[in-house]
This record gives C-alpha cells, structure tokens and sequence, in this order.
C-alpha cells in the first residue's frame, strides 16, 4: 500500500468526522417498542486487498450511515478502516480512526473488535501500560483468526512485563510453527528460577512437559547415556505433544554426549616452592572429592587414574612431556602457567583451569558438545607427586571418544565477588551508596569492577549517572576522615557549631549523616573491616532513624579471629562459600575433614573447597557447556558455565547478629 501522507490524514480525519457528523445530525431512526438485545458477533480481522484501501472503508461506512442510520454496520466499517491502517504500518492514522470511534460510544456488538484493534495500535507504543492493554484483551471474543492475534498480542505484551511464564502459556496459542514455540517457550523456561517452577506448574498446566522436560535435564545432568534414554519414555508420554517431534536443540544436543569417560586425569599444581602450601590443600581437595565417590560408585575400576604434576619451575614443554596422551587436565593454578601451557596443548585435550588469563582464547575453540575441564583462581604452587589410584583403561578406549578441545576456566576471583555484590544490592533496590576501598591493590581492582558494573546496572535503567560516593584509606586515621567526610557529618558539626556561635546558645542537637546514602560497601581486610564497621555506626545518625546496611566480601571475612571479630561486624552483610556458612548440607564431610585435616585455617578451607568443587565438576562440564541453565551445587558456590566458558559463582548471604553468622535466604 502506498503512504497517505498529510493529504492522507487530512482526508482520513474529515471523512471520519463528516461519518459521525451524520451520526449527531441525520434523522434518528424510530424508537422500537421493545428493546432488541444485541449479542457481540464473532469477529475476524480485515485481510489486505490490493483494491481495498482504508479509504474507501471510511468512505462506504459514510454511505451505509446516510442510507440505513445502521451504527453497527457503520461502525464495523471504520474499524476495518482502522485495521487495514494497521496493516499498513500506519498506526497513527488507526489511532485516530479508534479515537473518533470510541468517542461516538462503541455498541457490545464491536466491543471485541474495537479492544483487538486498540490493544495493536499501542501496544508498541513507548510509555503504554501492558497492564492497561492485557485487561482490554479480556473483552475480546475468540475465533479461529482473533485466538491467534490476540496470543500474540499476550505473548509480547506478557514479556514487556517481565511475565515469562505467562508469556510461555502464551506462544503456545500462536501461529508459530511447533519449532518455534519449542524454542520460545525453552528459552523462557530456562531462565526462570527453579524455586519457582513448582508454582508455574500450577497455574499454566499447559507448560508441564516443559518443566517435567527441565526437571529430567536436571535430575540426568551428569548422565548424557541415561538423559538420552529417558528422553525417549518422555516422548511417548507426551505423544502428540510439540514436544514429541521438535525437542529443543541444546536438549538433543546434550543426550548425544558421550558419557565422561575421563579415565586418566592430570592435575597440575605447584606442588613445591613458595606456593606448595596452597598448592596442597587443593590437592587435599581433589583427593577427598575422589574418595567420595569411592565410597558412592563402590567400585574403584570405573574411577580414574589421578596424577598429580608439578608445575613450579617447570616449562610449558616440560609440562607436555609429563601430561602425554592423557585428554584430560585439571589445572594449572597460575595464570602465567595457564598462558604459556594452553596454547602448545595437542588436539583434543580438555581443561578445566584453575584460573583466569587476562585475555581468554578464542571461543571458537570451545566446542559445546564436549567434555571439558575447567581451571580455577587462587594464589598457589607445592612439591610433585604421582599417585595412581586406580587401574587406568586402554587409550584406544580414550580416543574413541573423539572430543575436541575444550578450556574452562574457573576461578576464586575476587572481581566475581564484588560484581554479585553490586548485583545484590542494586536488586535491593538501593541507587546511592558509599564504597571504601582500601589502597591495596586486591582491594582496589575489586573496587574498580564494583564501580563498573555499577554503571552498567545503571545504564540497563537508562539511568546517564551512577550515584557512587567513593573512599580510600590507607590506616585508620584516613578511614575515619573518609568516611566522616563522605557522611558528611563533619560539615553537620561545623553547622551546628556555627548557630551556636551565632546565637549564643548551646544547640542540643546531634550532627546527621546524608540523606541520601542507602548502602555502604567495604572492600577491605578483615582487620580493618572490623575497625571500619564501629567507624561507620558512630558517623550514621540518618534524619529518619533507618540504619544504613554495610555490604562486605569473602575477602572481609576470617573465621578464624574468635567472637571479638563477629562484635565489631554487627550488621554486616556479606557473601561467602556455602562450605563456611553454619548449617551447611555437607556436615558428615567436614567432619572428615577436621579429623584429617587439624585446624585449617580461612583460606585453607577456601582451598579445599575449590579442589573439591573442581573435580565434582569433571563429570558435569560436558552438560554444563550444553544446558547452560544446568548448574552444580558446590562447597564453592551454586557454579554454571557462561559463553565465555568461564564458571559463574553465585555464594550465598549471611549477616552477623548477635555474634553469629546467619545465613539469609535473599
């Protein structure tokens, strides 16, 4: 269709106004002795006719008004006006077609048609309320043709809100094909909270085999060979479902993985020199998390054969030579190994690595359809050792598998702490806080990611400024004018001592903290968070009595300083590993553990962790790759894969009070 243009709508407003003219000024028809009920008809929507314009839609309903006084017919008639503008891309001119409509009064026997229409023209409309517009669709009478419009209409105006699952139940009712809606409704399902499923379940039952679908990728994670074979039971119980012949790609995809098959595994750590101590817990780690699964499988001929290299002092050459045909690798722990050793690995040798380079590979060499190792972050290096542990199988057998390269990379990085945090508290809705770093350089790159993520969650809201009020400090005396100045209770005291001066009087009054300010980070050590937390509850006295809450990382944290610490920490809000939260799941291990392992400390704990967590994750990553909502359940953290194959570790919240750690469920 061509464009109207001014003349266009200068026409399209005349003829409408001179349609309803009539309406006010033609002769009434007569007055009917007894009144006639008019049911609202099914409706389907004009198609476009190349010899049909929504002009001479207007122009025959002026017609059908001056012979027959008819406001249904005349009214249907420019509502098929209005549709066909939609169908033009000429939304504007609709508008204003429904405008004129509604003002003359709509009849119940157009009510249908006219909320179909109105719900088109705005629903793409900057500043239209989806709520507004999803109530008129309720008035709309479902046909064969309107069912499927108004499901799209649901569908698009159900994801603006945010409703997913609503928006799922809804694409369901489309005209897409069954390929189509699997991937939207897949797509929509797998972002959803797994805590809320269960209720999603309840009030869309049309979304079940979704979940049920989820659920089996979940319960199946580590098992590609039983996902696979439990796919095909969930086909015939669902036969004549969409989901009986288009399964979501990513779900196919992870039923035709090869089971594990990691037969021989290399983990290189630094095992001597200035790193051996760190680089031993972490093995202690990797040990215990292999003889839990002695004791799960019961059979130490399906478990591999775990040799342990050592990195320290030790080239990327020489490191080849050590690791041979073995396919697969946990490690290396420092980064500089990690950049020299990857580039010169063979062909289809798999890496978990236990940190981060600068400057990841190419993604192009992940294959998603691999099993893969990943490698996580820490400061470590210890003395070599072999150990065999269990009867290695053929190379025939690990060749067999055929897997491409794969690299992982999972790290203890502080950076990832300070971005769940500015995650956390932006979800919380506060927009205005205060964030004291310490001049250290660990503390201030979690500064500088802190502030950059800040600004980012803040742009999502259109929002051109991120209210960020910053601090450094390099010993107590800098904290505390830092911290006073940015409350700005200095300049409170300098008030209230200057209306003293003035009136001569004494001003009984306390100096008050900003207004503004409603959280305080803290990226500092333990030692001088437990100073800066009493700092900051002297300075806050805010005008409306609400305590502003503090927000610390792991790294602010050490369990080992006794109940004094848990005092000076009242009130903090922090994140931590799950396995040094109180009340943990894994009670029966860390019992072992302090029987093997006397008195840890903080960061040895954190260690083992990260050890365990590491080789729990080995049977797991093939899937995590695939199903990338999969997530593992670790000592370290709730741990998933990102594109970038790196491991996103979300820790859970804990407060102290009354000089314990409390865990919080949000």
């Amino acid at each position: 269709m061509r464009h109207i243009g001014q003349a266009g709508k200068m026409f399209t407003l005349s003829a409408v106004a001179s349609v309803l003219l009539l309406a006010g000024c033609g002769s009434t028809p007569k007055s009917q002795s007894k009144p006639v009920e008019v049911k609202p008809s099914p409706i389907e929507t004009t198609q476009v006719d190349d010899n049909v314009t929504p002009e001479h839609k207007l122009l025959e309903a002026k017609r059908v008004w001056a012979r027959t006084r008819d406001k249904n017919q005349r009214d249907t008639l420019l509502l098929e006006a209005a549709d066909l503008y939609l169908q033009n891309q000429q939304p504007v001119l609709a508008q204003q077609v429904l405008f004129e409509v509604k003002e003359d009064g709509i009849s119940s026997a157009n009510q249908s048609y006219y909320s179909l229409l109105i719900t088109k023209a705005y629903t793409d409309l900057p500043g239209a309320a989806p709520e507004e517009l999803l109530a008129m669709l309720d008035n709309v009478i479902e046909t064969d043709e309107t069912a499927y419009q108004k499901a799209e209409l649901q569908t698009k105006l159900y994801s603006q809100q945010g409703n997913l699952a609503a928006a799922a139940n809804s694409v369901l009712k489309t005209r897409l094909s069954d390929e189509q809606k699997v991937e939207q409704v897949w797509k929509w399902i797998t972002s959803l909270p797994k805590e809320s499923l269960n209720a999603i379940g309840e009030e869309y039952p049309a979304l079940a085999p979704f979940l049920t679908l989820r659920e089996l990728t979940e319960q199946y994670a580590s098992s590609p060979i039983k996902l696979a074979n439990n796919l095909q039971q969930f086909t015939q119980v669902y036969r004549g479902h969409v989901l009986e012949n288009a399964l979501p790609e990513d779900v196919v995809k992870a039923s035709k993985l090869t089971d594990a098959g990691a037969n021989d595994i290399a983990v290189l750590l630094p095992l001597s020199g200035r790193l051996a101590r760190s680089g031993q817990v972490v093995k202690d780690g990797i040990m215990a998390a292999y003889y839990t699964d002695v004791e799960k499988r019961q059979d130490e001929h399906l478990l591999p054969r775990l040799r342990f290299i050592n990195t320290n002092g030790a080239d990327s050459q020489e490191l080849i030579t050590e690791i041979g045909d073995t396919r697969f690798i946990i490690g290396p722990l420092l980064k500089e190994t990690i950049e020299s050793l990857i580039p010169n690995l063979p062909i289809g040798v798999n890496v978990l690595a236990l940190n981060r380079p600068d400057e990841l590979p190419d993604s192009s060499l992940r294959q998603s359809t691999s099993y893969s190792i990943a490698t996580q972050r820490a400061d470590v290096d210890n003395e070599a050792s072999n150990v065999d542990l269990a009867e290695p199988k053929t190379q025939d057998e690990i060749g067999a598998l055929d897997l491409p390269v794969s690299l992982n990379y999972y790290g203890l990085a502080p950076e990832d702490e300070a971005k769940q945090l500015a995650e956390l508290i932006f979800k919380k809705g506060y927009r205005a806080p205060i964030v004291i770093a310490a001049q250290n350089s660990l503390y201030q790159r979690m500064d500088d990611t802190f502030k950059t993520h800040w600004k980012a969650l803040n742009s999502a809201e259109n929002k051109q400024r991120a209210n960020i009020t910053s601090v450094t400090f390099n010993d107590s005396n800098s904290l505390r004018e830092g911290i006073t100045q940015a409350l700005d209770v200095a300049q409170s005291n300098e008030r209230i001592n200057q209306i003293e001066y003035m009136t001569n009087d004494e001003v009984y009054n306390m100096p008050r903290s900003r207004r503004d300010i409603d959280a305080i980070v803290a990226f500092s050590s333990p030692q001088d968070t437990e100073l800066l937390n009493p700092i900051i509850e002297a300075s806050l006295n805010p005008f409306d009595g609400k305590q502003v809450p503090v927000y610390a990382t792991s790294r602010s944290m050490d369990y080992d300083s006794g109940k004094n610490q848990w005092r000076d920490l009242q009130n903090v809000h922090f994140v931590d590993m799950p396995w040094l939260m109180p009340s943990h799941k894994w009670q029966p291990l860390e019992q072992e553990v302090q029987q093997a392992w006397e008195n840890q400390n903080t960061m040895q704990k954190r260690l083992f962790a990260f050890g365990f967590d590491a080789y729990q994750l080995l049977p797991q990553l093939g899937m995590l790759n695939t199903l990338k909502y999969l997530s593992h359940d670790g000592l370290t953290g709730n741990l998933s894969l990102n594109q970038r194959g790196e491991v996103v570790r979300k820790q859970p919240q804990a407060i102290i009070r009354n000089e314990k750690v409390r865990m919080l469920s949000e």
